[in-house]
């Protein structure tokens, strides 16, 4: 009777070790989905950020400088710096021009640091053309 009584000791303790062990895992597991779930949620926003920072550039209202009107002529390299939820978020654009077709070159970039300390980054590029909005309906 005694092997049998420290038998079963050694079996609860045994399975006491398995359920600890499964516990440790089943935590550091949800650890990792928690980060990934954050980062997705990060990067999506930072494409929004982009996104919207290319739609700012393309926004213009006359080709030529005038005074109270948002310009193509005017759009020019950047920075700007957005807290989100979670994050703070650096937005730096570079704007090219070129010619022969006249266009410009938006190339946006979205960095911040996630919750393990990893710098993060998305990269956005358009190309704006230097077209009159008042005649672009001519263009259809």
């Amino acid at each position: 009777m005694r092997n049998k009584k420290g038998q079963t000791l050694v079996e609860v303790l045994v399975a006491l070790l398995f359920v600890a062990v499964s516990v440790i895992a089943l935590i550091r597991f949800q650890h990792y989905l928690s980060y990934g779930t954050n980062l997705i949620q990060q990067k999506a926003f930072a494409t929004t950020l982009a996104v919207k920072e290319i739609e700012t550039l393309r926004d213009f209202q006359v080709l030529n400088n005038i005074s109270g009107y948002t310009s193509y002529q005017g759009i020019a390299s950047g920075t700007s710096t957005t807290t989100g939820t979670s994050a703070t978020y650096t937005v730096a654009w570079t704007v090219t021009a070129n010619t022969n077709p006249t266009y410009k070159n938006a190339d946006v970039t979205v960095s911040w640091v996630d919750s393990h300390g990893s710098t993060q980054s998305i990269r956005v590029v358009s190309n704006i053309a230097g077209i009159d909005p008042q005649n672009s309906s001519a263009i259809m």
